[in-house]
């Protein structure tokens, strides 16, 4: 559970950003342009790059969220077992261009220092506009930094918040949250 006095009773990250919701107003704000705004990936799409930097930075509580939350989105099974084993290295259940996007989240992740113009060529050559790999760029980096966030905090749940997080996220975005936040920083 949390590693600090006040993340000890904390039920999810969202109580983490509510606790001081003047420094994290913002970061929500963040969170709900990057994803939710309109894009040629589809918000399930960015939920599942948020779900696959998670699992590779090893983030359960972060796998959980999203991995909820694509349920809620009614990703198919077939398509979350593909996810899964792209985590494991195979991933022929998805299409060349998520599959090349995930690709690309896994080495923004590990080696951000060898990001190249060769990296966004491949993504154009299977299809994604440039705003579409800046869209990209931004979930990876988010959910890194939130990742980071969540398990230095030991922020930790278990399925029925998943369930019920995911449900939410899925029908009404982050902007619920944001608002909570925002009243809160008066």
């Amino acid at each position: 559970m949390g590693h600090l006095s006040y993340t000890k009773n904390l039920p999810g990250v969202a109580d983490v950003f509510l606790r001081d919701p003047g420094l994290y107003a913002p970061l929500l704000q963040f969170i709900e342009g990057v994803m939710t705004r309109p894009s040629q990936l589809g918000k399930a799409e960015r939920e599942m790059i948020a779900a696959h930097v998670s699992r590779r930075n090893g983030c359960g509580f972060c796998v959980g969220a999203h991995h909820w939350t694509l349920v809620a989105m009614g990703v198919d099974a077939e398509t979350m077992d593909a996810l899964d084993a792209l985590a494991a290295g195979d991933g022929e259940g998805l299409s060349s261009g998520l599959r090349a996007l995930l690709r690309f989240a896994d080495r923004l992740t590990e080696r951000p220092d060898e990001i190249g113009q060769e990296d966004v060529n491949a993504l154009m050559a299977v299809g994604w506009s440039e705003q579409a790999v800046e869209d990209a760029v931004n979930v990876v980096a988010l959910f890194n930094y939130v990742n980071r966030l969540v398990d230095a905090l030991g922020i930790e749940a278990g399925e029925p918040y998943f369930r019920q997080i995911g449900k939410v996220i899925a029908t009404d975005g982050y902007a619920p949250l944001i608002e909570t936040a925002l009243k809160r920083a008066g």
